[in-house]
């Protein structure tokens, strides 16, 4: 049956404190042989495991404290003189203590012979021991914050990388699935659809030209380098060419508005953003209207904040649905990439007025270094 993991920690924490115990009690061992104090030695290990155990309850103590009063970031100066005021009242503490026991064992019969060589009366061996051990102490309260704030910040530097490998994990799953959106038989079978009318209507010229958007829209997904990150500018570009190929499917009856013009071209975004929200307007929505239809793209940035906004008017959502409880995947994947990213993001999908929905996205406003290039970072 495995140990009790309080009680194996226990055990460590035990077995680190008897190396210094044994240590000062071999120097004190020495020290009190050369003043010609012939005193036991196991007397004098008894009393320092005594000392270092306290520790063994303080220690855990001053462990949180250290969590608590951080004294790294913008509070490190409040921090500071709070364990400057804990560790001396701790220190005082401990030492009091050690006083405490130690003056107990030198009153038990049974153990006179390991102090009887120690002349000192009570209030004498309480001096030497304060003035002995209370910079000692210090020393070790030191010592446990620098080692909990050290081991806070290996955890939080542990967290940051595992969040940068669910972000790269998140992105490449994201990309795949942009390909595999694109490559969709339903897709593939309305745009190859459409350009076959378009031939057959004797419409070359916009036949070739859907087909050269169709090849655009696979090779930017497959051309898409390692940027997670990519100007605003580049992913409504990309978003145009999807667009076309629908807007020549579905013909006069379908309207598109852009309303990104006041929108900084380069602020940043996460890439492949934008096109599950808009495939999802066009499945879910505008393919279930039989007359004409409207999807509108809008964008603009205020107060630190980037907002980018896909309406379509086709049927509104049940009363019931709810975004976390939505079972597709391309919105599902668009929350989490934005959980890991940065959780101030949010998507909201919602009914607008008495006639279609809205999907937004806020996001905080980054733009790339010299307002171009990009920005490398390790549905319903």
């Amino acid at each position: 049956m495995p140990a009790d993991p309080r009680l194996r920690r226990t055990a460590v924490l035990l077995g680190v404190l008897t190396i210094p115990a044994l240590i000062l009690a071999a120097h004190l061992y020495v020290m009190y042989h050369a003043q010609g104090i012939d005193l036991d030695f196991v007397g004098i290990v008894v009393l320092e495991l005594c000392h270092w155990y306290l520790w063994a309850l303080a220690g855990p103590l001053v462990w949180r404290l250290a969590l608590r009063w951080p004294v790294t970031g913008p509070g490190r100066g409040r921090g500071i003189v709070r364990h400057a005021v804990a560790a001396l009242v701790i220190s005082v503490l401990v030492v009091a203590a050690y006083v405490a026991i130690n003056t107990a064992l030198r009153h038990v019969p049974a153990l006179e012979p390991w102090f009887r060589e120690l002349p000192r009366s009570v209030r004498e061996n309480a001096l030497f021991l304060f003035t002995s051990y209370f910079h000692v102490e210090l020393l070790v309260y030191t010592g446990i914050v620098a080692f909990a704030n050290a081991s806070a910040s290996r955890a939080a530097l542990q967290e940051r990388e595992r969040d940068a490998l669910r972000l790269t994990s998140a992105l490449a799953t994201a990309r795949l699935q942009a390909l595999r959106a694109q490559l969709q038989p339903h897709f593939l079978f309305n745009a190859l659809h459409t350009i076959g009318s378009l031939v057959l209507q004797r419409q070359n010229d916009r036949a070739v030209g859907m087909i050269a958007e169709l090849g655009d829209l696979l090779r930017a997904t497959l051309s898409g380098g390692e940027a997670d990150l990519i100007p605003l500018s580049d992913e409504l570009i990309h978003l145009r060419r999807y667009i076309r190929i629908e807007e020549a499917r579905f013909g006069d009856r379908l309207q598109v508005q852009w309303d990104v013009a006041a929108a900084p071209a380069h602020a940043l975004v996460p890439a492949f953003i934008l096109q599950p929200i808009v495939e999802n307007a066009f499945k879910h929505g505008i393919a279930h209207r039989t007359g004409e239809a409207r999807l509108a793209i809008r964008a603009a940035a205020g107060n630190g904040t980037l907002r980018l906004e896909v309406y379509n008017d086709g049927p509104q959502l049940d009363p019931a649905w709810s975004l976390t409880g939505s079972r597709g995947i391309g919105l599902r994947n668009i929350v989490e990439r934005l959980q890991v990213r940065e959780p101030s993001s949010q998507l909201t999908v919602e009914n607008t007025g008495t006639s279609g929905v809205t999907a937004s996205l806020s996001l905080p406003l980054a733009a790339t270094d010299e307002g171009h290039g990009r920005t490398d970072k390790g549905h319903r």
